[in-house]
């Protein structure tokens, strides 16, 4: 338009970066003169912020068909939905033991994301997204989080949460939540995301249909802990338990429900066995 002042090549590329907090100093310049350009900067932000593709798989013969036919009939994402209880007493336990020894409580959603993530590296069909006729699975595990805010619902991403240590992460997810609820996040914050969790327990909530974060082919939904009797299948005895509800909603043009199934028992497992999970936490 007439009157509006042309942006130089060095001013977008610094505009790209501040979204994400890039020092340009670290980026090597391919312009004239070494100057940086866009397309360095995005070179940056694809190398640092999004996640490593572990494979690319085509879709084809009888996945084909069942995806044609699937999206089909759905249009979009071919939603379903498995739910499975968990007992989380010892995650629970685990949850004052792991204050103790990084002097804060740390949240539950931190908590079943470390699970969620030590699961996905055993299932990682799950830590994918579909796009046109492709299924990309990634080796980096980067796990989007529902956050409730005064503008909506935002997924911001906790990156290789499987690699990094609990307080590290906790750091992170506190940051984000903050900035998520006072409208801060930037770019950077939203990309690259392989997995989604929504937790809706903390309104009560026992048992929903969660919506895939598109394009990835699964979320899991987190609902409310609630004590009941259950029979304790090695001796017949009825005893109290905390129990913790997980529905998973997948894309059954990417996944079936065996290794859907199989995923999310390995997660029901982790939460039952917290001893188990990777927290890199010093005692």
């Amino acid at each position: 338009m007439v009157g509006e002042k042309e942006v130089s090549v060095e001013e977008q590329a610094r505009i790209l970066a501040e979204q994400y907090d890039i020092d340009l100093t670290k980026v090597k310049g391919t312009g004239p003169g070494g100057m940086i350009t866009v397309a360095d900067v995005e070179r940056y932000i694809r190398e640092h912020y999004l996640p490593k593709v572990k494979e690319r798989r085509s879709i084809k013969g009888i996945r084909k068909v069942i995806a044609t036919r699937l999206g089909k009939s759905y249009r979009e994402a071919v939603h379903v939905t498995i739910n499975m209880e968990a007992i989380v007493d010892k995650l629970i336990s685990y949850r004052e033991e792991l204050a103790k020894r990084i002097g804060a409580k740390p949240s539950y959603t931190v908590l079943i994301a470390k699970c969620v993530a030590q699961a996905l590296r055993e299932h990682l069909d799950l830590n994918a997204t579909l796009e046109k006729d492709e299924i990309i699975i990634y080796d980096t595990i980067n796990i989007n989080i529902a956050v409730d805010t005064p503008f909506g619902l935002l997924t911001p991403v906790l990156r290789k949460v499987d690699e990094r240590d609990l307080r590290e992460l906790l750091e992170e997810y506190n940051d984000i939540v903050d900035r998520a609820r006072k409208g801060r996040l930037k770019e950077k914050d939203v990309i690259g995301g392989t997995f989604t969790i929504t937790n809706l327990g903390m309104f009560g909530v026992d048992s929903f249909t969660p919506i895939i974060n598109p394009p990835q082919v699964a979320i899991l939904g987190v609902n409310r802990m609630v004590k009941k009797p259950v029979v304790d299948e090695k001796t017949g005895e009825i005893k109290v338990v905390t129990v913790m509800n997980l529905s998973l909603s997948f894309d059954h043009r990417a996944v079936d429900g065996a290794p859907a199934a199989r995923f999310l028992q390995r997660v029901k497992y982790y939460l039952e066995h917290p001893e188990e999970v990777k927290w890199f936490v010093e005692k």
